[in-house]
């Protein structure tokens, strides 16, 4: 009788959640079974697409555009792609993680696997069921590719026009403009079908999300850039991201006209073994504040011309004991490059650096001849590299603790420590200390070109002897 008894229970609790409303765990139902339940709410579109995570084809990312009022958002997907994607009764109800993009004007469903399958977003808005176009996940065979390559031409500083390539797939049928502020919060939602976007020109806008017309952009203010290119199935093929500041180096210093132009001391090198990354280092003053980088869009332009300069927000950390600091750009791309900063009643600008990541990248060695017949004034012999086109080398000595000992320039490859005789600069306001008899130090030295490219680096950490 007991058995009987719980096999009644069983039935009647599977009867009475079957009977229940939607579930996402106990009873998975397909969309048309949905749709057919909400016959009494008209359709209607939204708009959605979907990309793969930067470099990670197994975590999918389902955009949306949710307008106000939207309620009762679904995700829905099919088993694979071979199935019929208008058929709503192959769509089964997946529940997924959600997060804001672009401060919440966007949400995205977070989709881990890397199964192809057609899916869609729903949701409830004002008696109306909208349902997106079928968005054809394509992950694992044209996975989405992401860069930052866009050329932004600023004729008017607060109106700059975005001008971008198709990537490696060649299938985008619109593209999707989305201007954010430097917390990535919206400001403005575009769609074109060029390959461009002047801000705020809708002259060639073919869809719009602002439902008012967007702020104008700030001088010296930071802001982002981002870029879909998106098949006719909804796949997003191609997203470029950019930050950019609408105000040329020529227009910062035209603000700072009270203050006197001072030469600051910079070059650059690429990191060890790593074209991708350039150091751009600089000797600060004292009181030194506002650190700024500019660059070109690309080496082709006119050095001396300011207006070609365009900030980019890089952040800056000590360095070489000290003495320097450095800004560190993850950019493979060659461009003209300025460091300027503010103390007192000067601006400080350094002459125009080449960089050379890919054409001349920076060789990185410790092979150094050590002279030691003097006790406690070692002298140091070098060749150069690759390349000879050095036209000064800087020397900078640190103790085992990395603090800093002494800098100097010389144009002869060979430097004698505490001997200033062959010396062109000095970093040292004083004599710097001697040497201590078996101490660890450390020679950093840089040959320099004359477009303030370093063509070599050489690390040595010796013992005094």
């Amino acid at each position: 009788m007991n058995c009987k008894r719980f096999l009644f229970f069983f039935i009647f609790i599977a009867t009475f959640f079957s009977c229940s409303e939607d579930s996402d765990v106990i009873v998975p139902r397909n969309l048309q079974q949905y749709v057919d339940e909400n016959s009494n709410l008209e359709l209607d579109d939204l708009i959605a697409c979907a990309a793969n995570a930067d470099g990670n084809t197994s975590l999918n990312y389902i955009f949306y555009y949710p307008e106000a009022g939207a309620t009762d958002i679904r995700y829905y997907e099919t088993k694979d792609v071979n199935v019929n994607e208008k058929d709503y009764s192959n769509y089964r109800r997946e529940t997924l993680r959600q997060e804001d993009v672009f401060g919440g004007k966007l949400q995205r469903f977070l989709r881990s696997g890397a199964t192809e399958t057609w899916c869609l977003v729903t949701y409830i808005k004002e008696g109306k069921l909208h349902i997106s176009n079928p968005i054809r996940l394509k992950n694992a065979s044209k996975d989405t590719e992401y860069n930052s390559e866009v050329a932004i031409d600023y004729t008017k500083t607060l109106e700059p026009r975005f001008t971008w390539k198709d990537g490696t797939i060649q299938e985008n049928e619109i593209y999707f403009q989305v201007i954010s502020d430097e917390e990535n919060n919206f400001i403005s939602g575009t769609y074109t079908k060029e390959k461009t976007f002047k801000y705020y020109d809708t002259s060639n806008v073919v869809l719009n999300i602002n439902t008012t017309k967007p702020k104008d952009l700030v001088e010296d203010e930071i802001y982002n850039f981002t870029l879909m290119g998106v098949s006719e199935d909804n796949w997003v093929n191609l997203i470029i991201e950019k930050q950019f500041i609408p105000r040329s180096l020529e227009e910062y210093i035209a603000v700072h006209t009270d203050k006197t132009i001072n030469t600051a001391r910079a070059f650059a090198a690429n990191a060890n073994g790593n074209k991708e990354t350039t150091y751009i280092y600089y000797q600060p003053v004292a009181d030194a504040y506002d650190f700024r980088y500019y660059e070109t869009e690309d080496t082709s332009v006119l050095k001396t011309d300011f207006s070609n300069y365009r900030r980019k927000n890089l952040t800056s950390t000590p360095a070489l004991g000290n003495k320097f600091r450095r800004f560190s750009n993850n950019s493979s791309k060659e461009v003209w490059c300025i460091v300027t900063f503010i103390s007192g009643d000067k601006l400080y600008v350094s002459d125009p650096i080449k960089t050379k990541n890919q054409t001349k990248t920076t060789e990185w060695k410790s092979e150094i001849t050590i002279d030691d017949s003097e006790t406690l004034k070692p002298r140091f012999t070098w060749t150069d590299g690759t390349h000879t086109d050095n036209v000064k080398y800087l020397q900078i000595f640190t103790k085992k603790d990395d603090s800093f000992l002494s800098g100097t320039y010389t144009t002869e490859k060979t430097f004698k420590y505490y001997d200033t005789s062959n010396v062109t600069e000095n970093l040292n306001k004083s004599t710097p200390p001697a040497f201590v008899l078996d101490d660890e130090n450390t020679l950093t030295l840089f040959g320099i070109s004359e477009d303030n490219w370093v063509n070599l680096v050489i690390q040595k950490i010796f013992i005094v002897q």
